[in-house]
């Protein structure tokens, strides 16, 4: 469906009320109630699991050095397939669902009298609005993060006939701005459990740092002074901080943060904001937490995981390394009827130089058993509780931000205002020193450039699979130094494997001949194409990607 038709469809309140949980009632009861009211406000959250069930991985870590999957277009930045692919078509389109259900309670609820609201509803009236604002702000940060620049609608009142240009991506940045502003005012603090699911203050300032981040990230990159955008993104995520040991707090250990099958590990206090899973509704629960492990492992899909290098990188002792990762797996959840698969052990390479060795090396009962070197890791960040059930109701969260991001968020704002500060490196060692690896001293960094460095590694190993790396990198204009490196040591790792399996150069060519060579930070590769869906109803939009 075209965005011109999505928009149609999503703005006419006659369509809407067809589509969704409200849908029996007619135009003259829409918004004549609080109930209703509120079905509308909770329908802007409908669309969030498909959004981020796959496309925004693909979108932000498998286009990055920070996740792996062999020859898909995301891995490869291939532009022409990732225009047609299903998951580039469902982020835009699934964001523009969120979007334009936000418009629709921003433009009817205003006008419904303030008695309506009271025990027919969960939220106030000026709550509903507030969730509104911060949900199309949310849903075009997203977007703008894919793809730069996008047509941007705050309306119902659209005229469907006419071409949906883009927007310049200062003006997109204001109308996110506007909203999250209105917002942080409304926002409660927190919510009920049940009610997990929905923004809160500390939800708005967070996105307002970031978006002061990446507009003076951008600018820092363009040689302008970005002096005066990071003073207003420290001044959001000291308001997030201030939050510390009342509604938030650093976890004592990382594994912590992910544990989905307790309620204590579901609404832990390290999450900012989630896309959350429950079963107190029947479309609570998805089937994310299979996408993140192999099915010799615990039956899971194997859509995601993570490069080898990534996995090598990490520092000695790092307990990230430990609890996040799967790196050899034995089949103990294959059928046991079937010997052939009862045995078989799945090894991974502990460096470079062991790529095509580590089968050779291992000492099992040859006769019993086979082996088999993974070309990848995958993490436990979605673990799969269920597995050999064939229930695919898994009640992962999909945690997008959470307070160690706010806390290495403010050692890079004051790293790009003072440089590599005592406060600035403090900060980063806060999160090292949970991950149980060495702390830094400030004389390590000469420069804003290398605690930048340093802090763009740290965000890795803490955030990986969390789809925070690409947006990172074009923030810190790394993109292109990273993703050089990344192509780079794949190939390197291919002449490992052809000399220790004793093969002719050139044999294991397949594995980075499809990767882009020499990028640059002008690169349109950064960011995602428009989806020829889009392209076909209106090619203007091919210069969204113009900066």
């Amino acid at each position: 469906m075209s965005l011109l038709a999505s928009v149609a469809l999503l703005t006419s309140c006659e369509k809407v009320l067809e589509e969704t949980v409200y849908s029996k009632l007619t135009d003259e009861l829409a918004f004549s109630t609080g109930a209703n009211a509120q079905a509308a406000t909770d329908e802007m959250y409908e669309s969030l699991h498909s959004a981020f069930r796959t496309p925004y991985f693909y979108i932000n870590d498998m286009a990055t050095d920070c996740g792996y999957r062999a020859g898909k277009e995301f891995e490869t930045l291939n532009d022409e397939a990732i225009k047609t692919s299903s998951e580039n078509e469902s982020f835009w389109t699934y964001m523009y669902k969120v979007a334009s259900r936000a418009n629709i309670v921003l433009d009817n609820i205003p006008d419904m009298d303030d008695s309506l609201f009271g025990t027919e509803s969960v939220s106030t009236k000026d709550q509903m609005l507030a969730e509104a604002h911060f949900m199309r702000a949310f849903a075009y940060m997203g977007l703008t993060d894919a793809y730069y620049q996008v047509p941007l609608v705050t309306t119902t009142d659209v005229d469907v006939t006419a071409p949906a240009e883009y927007t310049d991506i200062n003006t997109i940045e204001k109308a996110i701005e506007e909203d999250l502003l209105a917002a942080i005012p409304v926002l409660p603090l927190n919510h009920p459990v049940t009610e997990a699911s929905r923004p809160t203050k500390g939800a708005a300032m967070a996105y307002l740092c970031r978006l002061y981040m990446r507009k003076a990230g951008r600018a820092r990159v363009a040689g302008e002074d970005a002096s005066a955008l990071w003073k207003k993104a420290l001044d959001q995520v000291n308001a997030v901080l201030d939050l510390e040991g009342k509604e938030y707090y650093l976890l004592p250990k990382v594994a912590d943060i992910y544990v989905a099958n307790t309620e204590e590990g579901k609404y832990n206090k390290e999450i900012i904001f989630a896309v959350r899973a429950t079963d107190q509704v029947t479309t609570g629960s998805w089937d994310i937490g299979l996408s993140w492990t192999p099915w010799d492992c615990n039956y899971g899909w194997s859509t995601f995981s993570m490069p080898l290098e990534l996995a090598w990188s990490f520092p000695e002792g790092d307990a990230r390394f430990a609890s996040d990762m799967v790196f050899t797996t034995y089949s103990r959840y294959l059928r046991t009827d079937k010997p052939k698969y009862a045995n078989c052990m799945f090894f991974f390479p502990t460096s470079i130089e062991k790529v095509g060795l580590m089968i050779k090396e291992w000492t099992g009962p040859a006769l019993e058993a086979k082996s088999a070197e993974n070309d990848a890791v995958y993490t436990r960040k979605y673990e799969y509780y269920q597995a050999g059930s064939y229930n695919y109701d898994t009640p992962n969260n999909v945690i997008l931000c959470r307070f160690a991001d706010m806390i290495l968020c403010k050692a890079e704002i004051l790293n790009e205002l003072n440089g590599p500060s005592a406060e600035a490196v403090a900060l980063l060692n806060r999160i090292r020193s949970r991950a149980g690896i060495s702390q830094y001293n400030a004389s390590a960094f000469a420069t804003k450039d290398a605690l930048r460095s340093a802090l763009c590694d740290e965000r890795a190993w803490e955030f990986h699979s969390e789809g925070l790396r690409r947006p990172d990198l074009i923030r810190m204009g790394l993109w292109s130094d990273r993703m050089n490196k990344y192509i780079a040591a794949i190939k390197e790792k291919a002449g490992w494997k052809e000399r220790n399996e004793g093969r002719t150069s050139g044999y294991y060519e397949s594995m980075y001949v499809a990767y882009p060579k020499n990028l640059t930070e002008d690169s349109i590769l950064k960011y995602m194409p428009v989806p020829s869906r889009e392209l076909n109803v209106n090619p203007d939009l091919s210069g969204a990607r113009d900066f």
